[in-house]
């Protein structure tokens, strides 16, 4: 594997033997034995932690999400799968910087989780399938680290194998496909974003900027006027801001993630995308969703009653997500989006949005980041793990967390 340069706060780069990769921002500063209160964001993502520490992971060996309907069985057997990835993720968050006993019981636990996945599923490259397994591999680069060299390998192959089945799905799609130019290569580049970063593959890596500004190119579109207003293809094709915010998120999310990889122009294709939202955001223009969709699947989706697919207009509500997490990055949008600064979030996205810099989410944090040094996230120590939490653990990594819990080890050449 060849190397690359670590994203701004990540305390190791693509190429480094060991820690984790992506960028964490203000996670990668975070030490809990600083005397002082805990971040809110960061004390909910602890408590989910310890809720799910009795988590039972529910692999699968393929997902069946996209081209079904809600009520297929492939399609309720993979949301039932997904339900407890925000479990996973924050055990991960928890097991690498909580306090002890925490922080060792819950990798333990994200570590069973994340090596049952990887033994059973298999990645097909398909990014509306594969989008879903983010928070995984998120929690990979948190917790591999820590692991014995086999199964750090088994988790860090594993997600790399997410870069590699996408660009094998792609080969096999023509150049004129619409699916090199919609979300579905804007999902399919954030996947290949983080796997290859958590992978360590650095020519795969290296590639993104350059695949980033050829989508960018064909994503955004010209207007009425003859000139590129943020529209994109997403939004002509499928005439829905759903699918348009489902092209821009991806790659707002790459920003957070890997900001290195992200140039002016992708930079500005963003922020373009993300002002197409702001007159129907804040009620100025009203838009009917898929009237005129070139998709015949919308509307069985429609007829089968998914209220997503309805043509009536777009909700406001339907842009928070997004909106937060570039309101991080993006501040030119934060005048408009002062609203969405709220609590009704899931844990997960609130983590990110304070950790990526919203200003009214940092109390507790700056402080920690006010000496301009990024610390490492702290490993465990060596306590040991007390029996009896009835934890459900991959055989090994019970007997791990009871003898030797956690001590991070480098990565074998």
């Amino acid at each position: 594997m060849s190397g690359g340069s670590p994203g701004p706060g990540a305390p190791h780069g693509p190429g480094a033997p060991h820690g984790p990769r992506l960028n964490w921002a203000l996670l990668a500063a975070f030490d809990p034995d600083r005397p002082g209160p805990m971040p809110k964001d960061l004390a909910r993502t602890f408590q989910l932690a310890g809720e799910s520490l009795n988590l039972a992971a529910r692999p699968i060996e393929r997902f069946e999400l996209a081209g079904t309907l809600n009520g297929h069985p492939g399609h309720v057997r993979s949301d039932l799968a997904k339900k407890n990835f925000q479990g996973i993720f924050a055990l991960a968050v928890a097991g690498r910087c909580a306090r002890e006993p925490l922080r060792t019981h819950s990798r333990a636990t994200a570590a069973s989780a994340l090596l049952s996945w990887a033994q059973v599923y298999r990645p097909s490259g398909n990014p509306v399938d594969e989008w879903f397994f983010l928070p995984l591999l998120q929690a990979v680069d948190l917790v591999a680290w820590s692991l014995p060299r086999g199964e750090q390998a088994t988790l860090v192959n594993w997600a790399g194998d997410f870069a590699i089945s996408g660009d094998r799905f792609y080969e096999q799609k023509a150049e004129r496909n619409s699916v090199r130019s919609n979300n579905w290569m804007a999902r399919r580049l954030l996947i290949r974003t983080v796997a290859a970063t958590v992978a360590g593959q650095g020519a795969a890596r290296a590639a993104m900027p350059g695949l980033l500004r050829v989508f960018v190119a064909r994503n955004y579109v010209t207007g009425p006027s003859g000139e590129r207003d943020g529209r994109t293809f997403d939004f002509v094709q499928r005439d829905a801001l759903h699918y348009h915010i489902a092209a821009v998120q991806p790659l707002v999310e790459v920003t957070l993630y890997a900001p290195d990889l992200v140039d002016d122009v992708v930079r500005a294709a963003i922020q373009s995308g993300l002002g197409f939202i702001r007159p129907y955001f804040l009620g100025q223009k009203e838009h009917i969703e898929f009237a005129t969709t070139s998709a015949p699947f919308d509307r069985e989706r429609r007829d089968d009653g998914n209220p997503v697919f309805r043509n009536a207009p777009w909700d406001p509500a339907r842009g928070r997500v997004v909106l937060r997490l570039a309101r991080t990055v993006f501040p030119e949008i934060r005048g408009w989006t002062e609203q969405i600064v709220d609590q009704r979030y899931d844990p997960r996205t609130k983590l990110l949005a304070a950790i990526y810099g919203e200003p009214q989410r940092q109390a507790g944090w700056t402080e920690q980041a006010a000496n301009g040094r990024s610390r490492p996230i702290p490993t465990a120590r060596r306590e040991g793990a007390r029996p009896g939490l009835g934890i459900a653990v991959h055989p090994g990594v019970r007997d791990r967390a009871q003898r030797r819990p956690c001590q991070a080890r480098p990565a074998q050449p």
